[in-house]
């Protein structure tokens, strides 16, 4: 025989509802507490993938429930950037070094918008600094390195990636970067040499021509263009140039290049995008 159950008031049972609402809600915020960490590092491994979008509504419920974290300020700085809202990634990262000054990713981050923004020397020291902060970081050595040559510091720049060369020798964008510090110094057999380890053959031959082409040699600039029009029939990129160069020396392209199909991008490009990849720095470490 089942024993008598006590019967619930109607003041009581709304207080037991209340007291299970209470503690689901406990619960869940102490969900959100401990997979704090872990969706802080799915929002950036979106940032890193560039799911903008993704990412950024992560950086939003994480910064609503801890306005203090540092890390979070720079993925949200890192978006702000990339999207061309200055300020606000200004705001952004200058307040996450403020709550963590020894954070070497805030200080890359900041150094590259202000590269971007044209503040080369605010942007050399917050390079400088990332790269005392993690000496092991060839990201952050190249960061540095492309800085210094924005700034047509060459051979310091070259120093530069040469250190972070032997930290991480086949690296593509790292090497890229190198062959244009070499050839902007005058030593184009090495930036050569550099170009050949960092991309394709059609690559290579490409950058190799753009290097000329920044040197006022254009005659040197088509005949690479060329050879890497015809090494790979498909680069968009090297036809483009080709025509470019065709146009400003008054010669016309040849019959092979002429009637390749696809679409022309534009005819030259700036030294990070000729390079074949999208960046020249990077916020990771």
């Amino acid at each position: 025989m089942m024993a008598n159950r006590p019967r619930l008031t109607g003041v009581a049972l709304v207080c037991a509802l209340g007291a299970i609402i209470l503690g689901c809600g406990s619960q869940q915020a102490s969900v959100r507490k401990e997979t704090f960490e872990a969706r802080k590092k799915l929002a950036g491994e979106l940032v890193a993938r560039e799911e903008w979008q993704a990412a950024f509504a992560y950086l939003e419920d994480l910064h609503r429930e801890r306005p203090d974290d540092a890390a979070v300020l720079v993925l949200r700085g890192i978006i702000y950037r990339e999207r061309g809202l200055s300020s606000e990634a200004e705001a952004d990262l200058l307040q996450a070094l403020k709550l963590d000054t020894r954070a070497p990713e805030g200080h890359a981050a900041l150094g590259i918008l202000y590269d971007v923004t044209l503040r080369g020397i605010a942007a050399e020291k917050h390079h400088r600094e990332a790269v005392k902060l993690a000496p092991k970081s060839f990201a952050y050595l190249n960061n540095l390195g492309f800085s210094l040559f924005l700034r047509g510091k060459h051979r310091d720049a070259i120093g530069v990636y040469q250190q972070a060369a032997r930290l991480s020798p086949t690296n593509r964008r790292l090497r890229t970067n190198l062959g244009f510090a070499y050839a902007a110094s005058g030593d184009l057999g090495r930036a050569a040499r550099e170009f050949t380890m960092g991309g394709t053959p059609a690559e290579a031959k490409n950058n190799l021509g753009f290097a000329y082409e920044r040197r006022g040699d254009m005659g040197h600039a088509f005949d690479l263009y060329l050879e890497a029009a015809r090494l790979d029939p498909k680069s968009n990129r090297a036809r483009s140039n080709l025509v470019h160069a065709a146009e400003v020396l008054g010669k016309p392209v040849p019959d092979d290049i002429a009637t390749a199909s696809g679409p022309t991008a534009p005819a030259t490009t700036p030294i990070k995008e000729n390079s074949g990849h999208v960046n020249a720095q990077e916020d990771a470490k």
